[in-house]
């Protein structure tokens, strides 16, 4: 492991042996690599489903790289070397030292902890389902650190769809599908936990039925309710949840007999229409006017659906004079008009998170590469997005960013010896390296134009 020692460093300065410098990275990226390492991820994502031969290299590596991907908003692995190597809490976790790094993991090999290659073949050996059994971990161990995820008890579920360029590897365009969970925290979806599938596979409420079950084997109790759109409709699954003490709140089909039902008790001249708050959407030419609820309760059911039912009717006026309506239902008797119409409003809080996901993050980056990696940068997206949240939250940010910026360099310089590595100002390097004959001030500027060369080195 890789040890933080000025002595060691700069003796082996003294003798000019060094294995590179850095300007030391300032900024958020020490504290986020301190918070990987007390939430317990870090661990956790060395723990990764690994399916090499030899594992010399750690997974976590692997892992860390596709996170700080999205996390930085960058296009290509190349990049981030210097970047994670100017963080000397990165290098902490990281574990291995730069000599490692510069002349491979085997003595005269070629095999570098950013060869791309290597990254490409660890995740394209994994399965679908590797990546939501670590993600199960992972989020056992933020719920540990995080009871608060669950304070509101909403979870939120939807299915997104990206695709992997056709190229090299494959001529054809593959596209998946991630079905998502969120908790609502704060009016905002956090990612908790996914499934993938190859697109147009299976059908949504075939996916959500299995990824609820893999989520309350974590969650239990803690959950209150569901919030869902139509694609998961399902009067069975609405009185299984029920029976396990969860509430669904979901919209209805406009083909639906309830819904048709719904809108004919509405229309009755006694019937008390709210003024509700007005939805926000992107394009101001679709925003209506004005919007109100009316409450009904005493719903009919739907053949499959043998528990009782309360809901809304949400009536938005256009400036033209056209009225469109939605019909939401839910089995939490108790809930008041007002609260099921937050609830249903809660959930375009997913599409939200989707949004800034694949402008900010990864899942609109995924240039043409296997299917494994393809899903390990939607994966690593998804994830990034509810670690920068919590992160965020810890550090009471007033003002927090969408992502990271790239490090800058500070007035400290980072310095590195076989296992050990050393933070020290600029000024003291230099007294080290000027006090030295010319012969060795020679060797310490070809190990330093070695280390450069290697950091640029196209991966």
């Amino acid at each position: 492991m890789l040890s933080e020692s000025e002595d060691a460093v700069l003796s082996a300065l003294k003798r000019g042996e060094t294995d590179g410098m850095l300007p030391a990275g300032s900024g958020a990226m020490d504290r986020f690599a301190k918070f990987l390492s007390e939430s317990g991820v870090a661990e956790i994502l060395n723990g990764f489903a690994d399916h090499r031969e030899r594992r010399s290299i750690p997974a976590f590596l692997f892992c860390n790289l596709l996170l700080h991907k999205s996390l930085l908003n960058i296009g290509s692995l190349s990049q981030i070397g210097p970047i994670l190597f100017s963080s000397p809490d990165s290098l902490r976790m990281l574990g291995f030292n730069m000599r490692q790094i510069q002349e491979g993991f085997y003595s005269g090999g070629i095999q570098r902890p950013l060869n791309v290659e290597s990254v490409g073949d660890f995740f394209a050996a994994c399965d679908l389902k590797d990546f939501q059994a670590n993600q199960k971990d992972v989020l056992t161990a933020l719920l540990g650190s995080y009871p608060e995820l669950l304070t509101e008890g909403s979870l939120v579920m939807d299915c997104v769809e990206f695709a992997i360029p056709a190229g090299r590897d494959s001529k054809t365009e593959k596209r998946l599908e991630a079905c998502v969970l969120c908790c609502v925290k704060q009016g905002e979806c956090l990612p908790l936990l996914w499934s993938f599938i190859k697109a147009k596979s299976q059908a949504d409420i075939t996916q959500g039925k299995a990824l609820m079950a893999a989520a309350l084997s974590i969650l239990g109790t803690r959950v209150k309710r569901l919030i869902v759109d139509r694609g998961f409709l399902s009067g069975e699954w609405v009185g299984e949840l029920k029976k396990k003490g969860i509430d669904t709140v979901i919209g209805l089909k406009t083909d639906m007999a309830l819904y048709t039902d719904m809108l004919s008790l509405a229309s009755y001249p006694e019937t008390f229409w709210l003024e509700a708050d007005l939805p926000k959407y992107k394009n101001s030419k679709s925003q209506p006017t004005s919007r109100h609820i009316a409450y009904l309760s005493d719903l009919e059911t739907w053949d499959s659906c043998k528990v009782l039912l309360a809901g809304i009717v949400i009536r938005d006026t256009y400036p033209d004079g056209k009225v469109i309506y939605q019909c939401v239902v839910t089995t939490d008797l108790g809930a008041e008009p007002e609260q099921i119409h937050a609830w249903i409003r809660s959930r375009w809080g997913i599409e939200e998170t989707f949004m800034r996901e694949s402008r900010y993050g990864s899942l609109n980056k995924i240039g043409s590469c296997r299917v494994g990696v393809g899903t390990a940068i939607a994966h690593f997206s998804l994830l990034a997005f509810t670690l920068l949240r919590l992160f965020e939250s810890r550090e009471q940010e007033d003002k927090p960013v969408p992502r990271f910026a790239i490090p800058s360099a500070g007035l400290e310089v980072v310095a590195y010896w076989g296992d050990y590595y050393a933070i020290t100002h600029m000024s003291r390097l230099l007294s080290t390296i000027l006090g030295r004959p010319p012969n060795i001030q020679r060797a310490i500027q070809a190990r330093q134009e070695m280390f450069e060369q290697a950091m640029s080195r196209p991966r």
